[in-house]
């Protein structure tokens, strides 16, 4: 678990690294850094099935201004390392992701707080021309702090806090074990109702309910759905249906 541990930690440092938003920003997505989670921990699959679970909540998320309503890396790797270790459903994984995922905004603000202070110190080399020294404020002393915010508590849910948090979902009664599940499995609808709410137009209901009666009434797979909705996508606009208009206005 030690090991386990220390890699988990490693993957949540990366994961929660500004340089990867830019550089590979896919894999800061709760259903990828699940399933990099469950393959550090020896079921990718499990893991990859809770990271999908979580990424649905956060499927109509936008972030505004820089500000964001949840950390990836919390809910993404240390809420879905959690869940395993404890044997839990993906439905509470859910719930877990949106607790660490809120607490994460406290853990980000810190690390943006404290880089702050190391931009000041930087400052003082710059203006009397020590440019060789840059790099301790500007790479070094800020990837340290990113360890600290969260390799370190990742590291620590993993090695000390799985078997506490087993234990504490084991005591509670049936009935609240009922209800967090009930609630991990609302929450991803919210989801993507925010989702659709961001994206919708009238023209593109029929796919909506369509996709809806694919999977609910025919119980087609998602890669059976996937490629009918491509198949329906170079349709529409090859037959220039995304071009039809009515009352000279092109109806949305």
């Amino acid at each position: 678990m030690l090991v386990q541990g220390l890699m988990v930690g490693l993957l949540a440092t990366i994961c929660g690294n500004v340089f990867v938003e830019y550089l590979v920003w896919i894999i800061r997505n709760p259903i990828i850094e699940g399933a990099l989670t469950g393959l550090i921990l020896g079921d990718w699959m499990t893991g990859a099935t809770i990271g999908a679970t979580i990424q649905l909540i956060y499927m109509g998320q936008i972030t505004v201004g820089g500000v964001s309503s949840f950390d990836k890396c919390y809910a993404g790797v240390i809420a879905t390392a959690v869940t395993m270790l404890s044997h839990q459903t993906p439905e509470v994984g859910v719930t877990i992701a949106v607790t660490l995922g809120t607490l994460g905004l406290l853990a980000t603000n810190a690390l943006m707080t404290v880089n702050v202070a190391f931009v000041h110190m930087a400052d003082k080399y710059i203006e009397s021309g020590e440019t060789k020294h840059l790099w301790i404020y500007n790479w070094l002393l800020p990837q340290f702090v990113c360890m600290v915010v969260y390799g370190l508590p990742a590291f620590i849910c993993v090695y000390f806090g799985a078997d506490v948090f087993e234990t504490f979902m084991n005591a509670l009664p049936e009935q609240i074990s009922h209800a967090l599940n009930v609630v991990g499995a609302v929450l991803p609808a919210l989801g993507i109702g925010m989702m659709f709410k961001a994206v919708y137009k009238k023209k593109f209901v029929a796919f909506a309910i369509i996709g809806f009666v694919l999977i609910a009434y025919l119980k087609l797979d998602i890669i059976a759905c996937t490629l009918i909705g491509i198949a329906g996508a170079i349709l529409y606009w090859s037959l220039g249906l995304d071009k039809l208009t009515e009352g000279g206005t092109e109806n949305e």
